[in-house]
């Protein structure tokens, strides 16, 4: 019998992304719009995760420049999960990059 108070070791995945138009160089989507997109896809994959809004800066062909900057934590995917995941948002946002880390994490929901 499992104790329901024990941790499991998992992964945590952070996608860090931008909302900056990879051709207009503006922000065509609002944290609304983008709030949408990622829980409609989560919602089909039936993934957990959380939102953070965040303002980031960086250089990039033109020189330097800030947005509004997304970050989506999830805990206990698959790598091939948040690929896919990453790849689907930086197609639906039209950004040039997005950044993904993994930290390995001791999990417990309550």
């Amino acid at each position: 019998m499992s104790n329901k108070n024990t941790f499991t070791k998992g992964e945590r995945y952070e996608i860090f992304i931008g909302l900056k138009d990879k051709d207009s160089f503006t922000e065509l989507l609002d944290v609304k719009d983008f709030q949408k997109i990622l829980t409609d896809i989560c919602k089909n994959k039936q993934m957990g995760f959380s939102l953070i809004t965040q303002y980031g800066g960086y250089t990039h062909n033109k020189g330097y420049t800030t947005e509004t900057s997304l970050r989506v934590v999830i805990i206990n995917i698959t790598e091939k999960e948040v690929h896919l995941l990453a790849n689907a948002l930086k197609k639906k946002i039209n950004t040039d990059a997005v950044l993904i880390t993994r930290t390995e994490v001791d999990f417990l929901f309550m």
